[in-house]
């Protein structure tokens, strides 16, 4: 009997995936789903985003843009207030991912999107 240990972690993240679906969902969120990847691993995982998506709705949480552009349908960027001491998340744009890339409204999304901050 092995455990799942002994997977590489492209096939733990498909585990994780699969053992999620098993219970008919309706929202899948995942979280920085191929952070600790390696290419071949994060291709993969990917190509199972678009075809869950047929069947499921998909968020996923990523700070990798060339992911998000590869995966999304619809993207939102978040931004962060920190003014009060605390931080408090706020919606800053939100649309198709093709509409927000390449034609972002808001100046913090432009900021973002070209690498002036990160």
């Amino acid at each position: 009997k092995n455990n799942g240990l002994s997977l590489s972690g492209g096939q733990q993240q498909r585990l994780c995936i699969a053992r999620a679906i098993a219970t008919e969902p309706r929202v899948i969120l995942m979280d920085e789903p191929c952070s600790a990847l390696d290419p071949i691993a994060t291709r993969q995982v990917e190509e199972l985003m678009i075809e869950l998506k047929e069947r499921f709705t998909v968020a996923i949480v990523t700070h990798n843009m060339q992911q998000a552009q590869r995966v999304a349908d619809q993207t939102a960027f978040f931004g962060v207030d920190i003014s009060k001491g605390g931080r408090t998340g706020y919606l800053v744009e939100m649309g198709p991912t093709a509409e927000l890339f390449d034609n972002p409204q808001e100046k913090l999304t432009q900021e973002y999107l070209s690498g002036e901050f990160s």
